[in-house]
C-alpha cells in the first residue's frame, strides 16, 4: 500500500484538491463501497461452496518447538532419513519409478511429469507424507514441499534411478 498511494496523493490529491475534492469523496465511497461488496459476495461464496482459502484447510496444523523437532530428528536416526521416507511416499503415490518421466524442482516445489496420469494416486496420498498441497495439470503434478525440497528431490532422484535398474 505504501509506495503507490503516497505517490497518488502527492501528485494528485494535494495539489488538486482545492478545485476537485468532490471527486476525492466520490473516488472514497466507491472504494469503501467496492471493500463491501468484494466482502460479502466472496464470504457468500465461501461458505455456499466451502472454498478451501488459506486457513480453513481441513487438516489440522500443529505448531512444534525447535525441541520437538531435534527430538524427532533424534528418534528417525538421522534428518535425510525423513527425505528419504518423504520421497519414497511420493514416488509410491506416483504410481512408482516406471511411471516416472522427468523430476525437476523449483523454491519449493517439486515438478514431476509421469507417463500415465491414472496411475498416480489423490492428494491426500501426498499430503499423508508431509506435501502441503498439489498442483495438476494432466502429467504434470507439482507437489508443495517447502524449502526442503531439494534435499527431497536428491533421494527422490535416487529412488527412481535404483528402482528403474
Amino acid at each position: 500500500m505504501g509506495g503507490g498511494l503516497i505517490e497518488i496523493i502527492t501528485k494528485n490529491w494535494i495539489p488538486m484538491a482545492a478545485n476537485h475534492w468532490q471527486t476525492y469523496v466520490i473516488q472514497v465511497g466507491v472504494g469503501l463501497a467496492f471493500i463491501l461488496v468484494y466482502f460479502f459476495v466472496f464470504r457468500f461464496l465461501i461458505l455456499k461452496f466451502d472454498f478451501k482459502t488459506p486457513g480453513r484447510a481441513d487438516d489440522e496444523v500443529a505448531l512444534f518447538t525447535k525441541a520437538d523437532y531435534k527430538e524427532k530428528n533424534q528418534e528417525s536416526g538421522h534428518e535425510d532419513e525423513l527425505y528419504h521416507d518423504q520421497a519414497l511416499g511420493f514416488l509410491e503415490a506416483f504410481g512408482g519409478a516406471e511411471n516416472i518421466e522427468n523430476v525437476n524442482n523449483c523454491a519449493t516445489r517439486l515438478r514431476v511429469s509421469v507417463k500415465e496420469e491414472d496411475k498416480v494416486k489423490n492428494d491426500d496420498a501426498f499430503k499423508a507424507w508431509g506435501a502441503h498441497g498439489v498442483v495438476r495439470n494432466k502429467k504434470y503434478f507439482q507437489i508443495i514441499v517447502g524449502l526442503n525440497v531439494p534435499q527431497v528431490r536428491e533421494s527422490f532422484d535416487k529412488l527412481v534411478d535404483e528402482n528403474k535398474k
